[in-house]
């Protein structure tokens, strides 16, 4: 039989079994393809967020038979990263404009009245509940908006003065646009984007594909009444057209030589405090929300009473920030009642402090998060890079200070 199966073989020709051996290899490929594929897919599923549960203030406490839990986290930062690079490579550019704009969010439109900041004030033992109101500049916006926001606002700009006679000047509320006297265009800063004001006709461009908004009846915008909002690049490349059309009803053309300028990298990031300084941002008002004192620090307090004691928007207030930018190499978690029995009143806490005191806690962690548990009867200013809303609490109803890295 043996001899047959050999007799067969002998009579196939070179060329038969050549194409047997392509066609094996064609389907190997494609077998690798798929798998390729479905890996892919698993992993761009996963979810990518993990990070932010690090940070997040609303984490539970973690215990397990009423024991110490003082075990090592996973490394989140470096897990986080792949999944948030393949979700931002699946994301596609939409191909029809219901797809590419949500409806536009009205809450931005109040652009003098801006959103009140609640925070607290420590006066002595005393700790108020404070309401401030905050009117910022133009300016000031365009400071403390996202990058998207400035790199959008650099297109813009180098767009509208690429035309020839074209002047900005920039006022309290908005950055205005002239020729002469024709008033061209207005740029303001809107909840979080970028919006610009045109001297055209809103009602040439209704149930186009220029989704505007119709500002004739604000006296403002009387010159500029089509309201454009920047939120993509798709709107970006729509906003160039219009500014186009602009130019060309008055008679404007591009200039030869305009040489493009980062203008958004003129305004870095501001946290508020100097911009009320510079006088970028005006305070409104400052006034106590409730009558007498939010609360007065305790001797002692209980992971399971803090949150009859302590609303959590007061608690997130009072959560200080450092100077300091936290490391997610290695990631730990401490307990509350562990720091209480390592640490004396009116100590300091940090990273290092608790490798030496506390037994067994691993030497290479980089990242602390502190959980609530047990009872805390010190008041104690621990710097961590994260926390459990509850174990913030614990600090703050004692007395202590709670401060987070970046």
């Amino acid at each position: 039989m043996d001899e047959n199966i050999l007799a067969v073989i002998a009579a196939v020709s070179p060329a038969v079994l050549g194409i047997i051996l392509a066609a094996a290899a064609v389907a190997s490929c494609a077998l690798a393809a798929v798998c390729f594929i479905l890996i892919k897919k698993k992993r761009a599923d996963k979810p990518a967020n993990t990070e932010t549960a690090v940070e997040e203030l609303t984490v539970t406490d973690e215990t397990e038979n009423g024991e110490e839990v003082c075990e090592e986290m996973p490394e989140i930062a470096e897990k986080a990263e792949p999944a948030e690079e393949e979700e931002k490579n699946l994301k596609t550019e939409p191909e029809t404009k219901e797809e590419e704009d949500e409806p536009d969010d009205k809450d931005d439109d109040n652009e003098e009245d801006e959103a009140p900041i609640r925070t607290v004030a420590r006066d002595g033992e005393r700790i108020r509940y404070i309401i401030i109101k905050y009117n910022k500049s133009f300016t000031a916006k365009l400071i403390q908006s996202a990058d998207g926001v400035k790199d959008y606002y650099t297109e813009i700009k180098n767009e509208i003065l690429s035309y020839k006679g074209v002047k900005a000047r920039i006022s309290w509320r908005y950055e205005a646009f002239n020729a002469g006297r024709a008033m061209l265009a207005k740029l303001a800063v809107r909840g979080k984007n970028l919006s610009l004001f045109l001297a055209l006709d809103p009602k040439v461009y209704a149930d186009t594909k220029y989704i505007i908004d119709d500002m004739t009846e604000v006296v403002a915008y009387e010159k500029t009444p089509l309201l454009y909002r920047i939120k993509n690049d798709r709107r970006l490349n729509y906003c160039k057209e219009l500014i186009a059309t602009v130019m060309q009803a008055n008679g404007l053309e591009k200039l030869e030589n305009y040489e493009n300028r980062q203008w958004g990298k003129e305004y870095p990031y501001e946290k508020i405090e100097p911009l009320i300084e510079r006088k970028l941002v005006k305070v409104l008002t400052e006034e106590d929300a409730k009558s007498g004192d939010v609360f007065k620090p305790r001797s002692q307090v209980a992971a399971s009473e803090v949150n009859e004691l302590l609303q959590d928007e007061i608690a997130v207030a009072l959560i200080e920030e450092a100077d300091e930018t936290s490391d997610k190499t290695k990631s730990g978690i401490i307990n509350i009642d562990t720091l209480s029995k390592y640490f004396e009143d009116g100590e300091t806490v940090t990273l290092e402090e608790i490798k030496n005191r506390v037994p067994d806690f691993p030497k290479k962690t980089t990242f602390i998060k502190v959980l609530a548990r047990g009872t805390l009867d010190k008041k104690l200013k621990v710097i961590a890079d994260g926390y459990s809303i509850e174990a913030a609490k614990m600090i703050l109803l004692t007395g202590g200070n709670a401060v987070k890295k970046k």
